[in-house]
């Protein structure tokens, strides 16, 4: 029997075509994110030509275990169960109706778990490239989020909580140029953080260097464009953060202002991309007065009190013990009382950022915490209330900050409460005040590279392209003169002239040194006599 040789075989072979992007019902992100391609390396729907996928990061596999509680608790029931038939197998009990029926709640809850966690886990990803780093996440309603990695302007990590410090997972944070992208409890956030920061390296070894537009070579046209297009100075507000020393770098970007004391306890606040601190703003101390009069006077009183009663001999010596014991217990109280109140005063803080007012009130040093925010884009009035009399006199007062149909923030019996509402409306503009002098100098530097490169090259072309001069030259070196340039030169006429030149140079030419014209031109001239 005849054979077609492999090679023919090979030829006859159907030539698939390359895939198209554009195909309906092209595969996207879905059930196959990601596949290993013959390089071992990872590739994924979308991909550009020059892009590697550096890693692939999903939730920590910790918050996998609180969903599959249900089928471990069946699964350890279904273990008892087989125990106990085979412990007491003797009782005439319908041990495996009862394993059956755990059986089928363990394949319930598995199923259930895989659809409704496992999946939604697997789904949710976030994968870094030498590009950019991409967000997906969901299956019927999918979402995707590509930014790139020329954007980011830092990186901070930070681990939440006790078990995202034993188990080394948290939070990072991706600071762009106008927005953010928050990677939430992925595992090893600081070298996620190293593998970022490394790629940001890499690219800005190799960007190219910008281009200088040519300077034109007249002095005064090159100082009137760098007039003209000097850039504006933008707006600066004051950084409140600056005398606080950093504690933590990697870390998440926040207010450096600590609580608790000598606890030095951080802020839950996180910033976000160009926000920092403005003014931290306290309640008055006329508020922490008020509140320690009561505690101060009782320990004034009862100091003197408890050393006069043993010394005088009013209590007798029977009950010295017990006498000392309750006003030690009574000092000590007053003593704990008096430092939770200014702790509890110290705590309950405002923050007034670039971006928004943030209020703080902290209790019993980390007992409790509540906190409250509005952004200024959102603000639609800020008015300044003073009750009485007493509080004109001392420059205090309530500042209201109110929303369009929802409740505001109130700092409540704040210190020079005018001058907090001025600050405020200045913050409130100064963003937009920002935002139109980056656009005017971002306009200017692109004018001054036009008129920069245009000026050079209209100089270029008229030194190449224009008339020479030829004043003053014989009629030998003018005509050598004007074929350099590609022109002819035509004697006109002689003219017998009273400056003593030597007979036989140019004295006229027409058209004049410098005006443009045509290659093969003829440049009239009229020499002297």
């Amino acid at each position: 029997m005849y054979r077609r040789p492999p090679a023919k075989l090979a030829a006859q072979k159907v030539q698939q075509p390359p895939d198209d992007p554009w195909r309906s019902g092209r595969a996207r992100f879905g059930w196959s994110n990601f596949r290993r391609g013959r390089d071992h390396k990872l590739h994924f729907p979308g991909q550009q030509p020059d892009e590697k996928v550096i890693k692939v990061l999903r939730k920590h596999k910790i918050f996998l275990l609180f969903p599959a509680l249900p089928v471990i608790g069946a699964f350890a029931v279904l273990i008892l169960l087989l125990w106990a038939s085979t412990r007491f197998a003797s009782l005439n009990f319908p041990w495996i109706w009862l394993e059956l029926v755990d059986s089928a709640v363990i394949i319930f809850f598995a199923i259930w778990f895989v659809w409704r966690d496992g999946v939604l886990w697997y789904l949710e990803t976030y994968v870094i490239t030498n590009k950019r780093i991409i967000s997906s996440r969901g299956l019927i309603e999918p979402t995707r989020q590509s930014t790139p990695v020329d954007k980011i302007k830092q990186v901070g990590v930070d681990l939440d909580n006790f078990w995202g410090f034993l188990f080394r997972f948290g939070v990072v944070h991706v600071y762009l140029q106008g927005g953010d992208v928050i990677m939430s409890d992925v595992p090893m956030p600081m070298r996620v953080k190293e593998i970022i920061d490394t790629i940001i390296e890499d690219l800005e070894a190799k960007k190219p260097k910008e281009q200088k537009a040519p300077t034109p070579d007249i002095p005064q046209v090159a100082t009137e464009i760098d007039r003209l297009s000097k850039a504006k100075e933008p707006p600066h507000l004051e950084d409140a953060d600056e005398h606080y020393a950093v504690r933590h770098p990697e870390r998440r970007i926040g207010p450096r202002r600590t609580f608790g004391g000598i606890l030095h306890i951080p802020s839950d606040v996180h910033y976000l991309s160009g926000e920092h601190t403005v003014r931290y703003i306290q309640r008055s101390r006329y508020v922490l007065y008020r509140k320690l009069l009561l505690p101060v006077t009782l320990l004034l009183i009862l100091c003197p009190l408890a050393i006069y009663g043993p010394a005088s001999g009013i209590v007798a010596d029977s009950i010295l013990g017990p006498w000392w014991l309750f006003a030690g217990l009574a000092v000590l109280g007053l003593v704990v009382s008096i430092g939770l109140t200014y702790t509890n005063w110290a705590d309950d803080l405002y923050i007034l950022t670039t971006r928004r007012v943030i209020d703080i009130d902290r209790r019993f040093i980390f007992f409790y915490e509540m906190r409250e925010e509005v952004e200024y884009k959102n603000v639609r009035d800020i008015k300044v209330k003073v009750h009485n009399a007493l509080e004109r006199l001392l420059d205090i007062g309530d500042v209201y900050i109110e929303l369009a149909g929802t409740p505001g923030v109130i700092l409540k019996t704040v210190d020079h409460p005018f001058l907090i509402q001025d600050k405020l409306y200045e913050i409130q503009k100064f963003n937009d005040r920002v935002k139109e002098i980056e656009q005017e100098n971002k306009t200017k530097a692109e004018l001054k590279n036009w008129f920069d490169t245009v000026v050079s090259s209209l100089l270029i072309n008229t030194q190449m392209n224009g008339a020479p001069n030829l004043y003053n030259l014989e009629l030998v070196d003018a005509m050598v003169r004007a074929d350099e340039f590609g022109f002819q030169v035509v004697v006109v006429e002689e003219r017998p002239t009273t400056d003593g030149g030597a007979p036989g140079t140019v004295i006229s030419q027409n058209p004049p040194p410098g005006t443009i014209i045509s290659p093969g031109s003829e440049i009239l001239v009229i020499l002297r006599q």
